[in-house]
């Protein structure tokens, strides 16, 4: 990342310096590698493998953060890994230029493989994130939203980046086709999860401990996983109430959509859907080669369940 840093001129590679420095958990260049050592159990490694790795992982970490700067300036947040965001540093239009100068550079680094097919495959999965991030904006505060659009929508802007990380790593290190079509399908239900997880997170987590800006989905009126099941489940006679707080007519909305949902404990209820979409994601591990990387994909998928038991 450091090095790509370089490339640009001084001036922007100071603001990219600034978005990439900050390490975050790193779990999409994680899935990357981790299927790749899957499926190098199976095979030899290549000459160059290390090297078109650590380029893969910077290709998808690198989009990965061009939607977090462009997330950032949709919702109004200030704090990114505990330090100013992107926008609140410079401002919108310098923000979101520069999660345009990720994008392209990311698609530059991918052309630079020998076969077009990651590129293609890296710019697909790019044009499911941005896709699904316009869908969940044209259903902003659409009480309407059924819990099979929401997951479809999770599944374009996160699931497709993980799927793609799995499948090219894995690819790269010499899986066949069907094998590349399910390290893809792991990585698609492991975002689903994750993005449920992290929806979650956002009504019940602490600013204090994430560092980030929390709360955000509800103040933009962004449904998410418990709030729709809330919706279905509630009594005639507080559905009113609960729109209201969902279209922000309250001061402490917050507040008393939480106490709602603990109460008809729609939040473990959306944590149980992601604990499904996890044990389908572990289903598809079982394909893959013994070895440390298919121990590895196992460990997020652990990790990740401990997480969701948390946050109940």
């Amino acid at each position: 990342m450091e090095r790509q840093c370089e490339i640009f001129e001084p001036s922007v590679a100071t603001c990219v310096r600034y978005v990439t420095s900050k390490q975050g958990k790193r779990l999409r260049p994680a899935l990357v590698i981790f299927s790749s050592q899957a499926q190098s159990a199976h095979n030899p490694q290549s000459p160059g493998l290390e090297e078109d790795l650590l380029k893969l992982c910077t290709i998808i970490e690198m989009v990965h953060i061009a939607t977090l700067v462009h997330d950032d300036i949709m919702d109004g947040a200030h704090l990114r890994r505990n330090r100013l965001t992107a926008a609140a540093k410079w401002g919108q239009e310098i923000s979101v230029l520069l999660g345009d100068c990720l994008f392209a550079h990311a698609l530059a680094l991918a052309a630079s493989y020998p076969s077009p097919w990651i590129c293609r495959r890296v710019a697909e999965a790019t044009n499911l994130v941005c896709s699904g991030e316009i869908l969940q904006t044209q259903r902003r505060f659409d009480l309407k939203l059924r819990e099979t659009d929401y997951l479809r929508m999770i599944e374009m802007k996160t699931g497709a980046l993980f799927a793609v990380a799995c499948e090219l790593g894995a690819h790269l290190a010499g899986a066949s086709e069907k094998a590349a079509k399910s390290f893809h399908e792991f990585g698609r239900l492991l975002g689903i999860a994750y993005q449920i997880y992290d929806d979650c997170l956002d009504l019940v987590g602490s600013e204090k401990n994430l560092g980030k800006s929390l709360g955000t989905d509800l103040q933009k009126g962004k449904l998410t996983l418990p709030e729709i099941l809330l919706l279905q489940q509630a009594q005639e006679s507080e559905i009113h109430l609960i729109s209201s707080i969902l279209l922000n007519e309250h001061a402490n909305s917050r507040t008393m959509l939480i106490e709602l949902i603990r109460r008809y404990d729609t939040l473990r209820q959306a944590t149980r859907q992601a604990r499904r979409f996890l044990d389908e994601a572990l289903h598809q591990a079982v394909l893959f080669p013994d070895g440390p990387g298919r121990s590895s994909l196992h460990g997020l998928v652990d990790y990740l369940k401990g997480e969701l038991n948390h946050l109940e």
